[in-house]
C-alpha cells in the first residue's frame, strides 16, 4: 500500500462526501444525526475497502462486515444512529489493525484516520445537536403542518426538526405523529413522559 497514493484518494473521497452530505443533504433535510452516520460510514467503508484490497482478502470479508451490522441491528438492543456509526467505526478499526496491508505503521495510520474522522465528524462545532425521536398522540386535528409544528414545539419545549404524521382520525379528533426534535432545556424529560404529556394536550 502506497500512502502517497492513498492520501490524495482519501482527500478526494472526503471532499465529495462532504459536498454530498453537508452541502446537499443537510441543507435540504436538516437531519444532522444522519449526517454523522453517513460521514462515518463513508470513511469506514473507504478504509475497509483499502485494507481488503491491499491485503488480498476475499470479497466475502466485506460482505461479512455488513452481515455483522445487520445481525447486530436486528438481534440486539436497538442502536441510535450515532451508536450505530461508532459501532461501524469500531469494526473498521479492528479490520485495519488485524489485516496485514502494509505493515504496522500503515495499520496505525489507518486506525488514526478512522478515530480522527469520528472525532471531527461528531464534533459540536459542526452543529450536530442531540436530536431525539418520540411518537406522540394529540387530541387535536391540525389544518396544516405549520400549526402542528408550533403546537409540538410549545408542548415539548423543543425545536422540532422533522414531523411524520402517521394517522389522522377525524371522528375521534386525534393525530398521531413521529417527531424528531432538539430539546431546549439541558435536562429534558424521558421520552415516555413526553409522550404522556403530549397525548393529554387538548384544545
Amino acid at each position: 500500500m502506497d500512502l502517497h497514493e492513498l492520501l490524495p484518494r482519501l482527500a478526494l473521497d472526503l471532499a465529495a462526501a462532504g459536498a454530498l452530505i453537508y452541502g446537499l443533504f443537510r441543507r435540504r433535510h436538516r437531519r444532522s444525526d444522519l449526517c454523522v452516520v453517513y460521514a462515518m460510514f463513508n470513511v469506514g467503508l473507504f478504509l475497509a475497502v483499502v485494507v481488503i484490497a491491499a491485503g488480498e482478502v476475499s470479497v466475502g470479508v466485506g460482505f461479512g462486515l455488513f452481515a455483522v451490522l445487520s445481525i447486530v441491528r436486528l438481534r440486539s438492543e436497538p442502536f441510535s444512529n450515532h451508536e450505530l456509526a461508532y459501532f461501524f467505526i469500531a469494526i473498521v478499526v479492528a479490520l485495519v489493525t488485524a489485516l496485514d496491508a502494509g505493515g504496522l505503521a500503515v495499520a496505525a495510520v489507518l486506525a488514526a484516520v478512522a478515530v480522527g474522522a469520528a472525532a471531527v465528524i461528531d464534533h459540536d462545532r459542526l452543529g450536530h445537536r442531540a436530536v431525539r425521536r418520540t411518537d406522540v398522540t394529540l387530541e387535536l386535528v391540525f389544518g396544516d403542518q405549520a400549526a402542528l409544528r408550533r403546537h409540538l414545539e410549545e408542548r415539548l419545549d423543543a425545536t422540532v426538526t422533522d414531523i411524520r404524521v402517521t394517522e389522522i382520525d377525524y371522528v375521534r379528533e386525534t393525530t398521531r405523529a413521529a417527531v424528531r426534535f432538539v430539546p431546549r432545556t439541558s435536562a429534558p424529560a424521558a421520552p415516555d413522559l413526553l409522550d404522556a404529556a403530549v397525548a393529554r394536550s387538548g384544545r
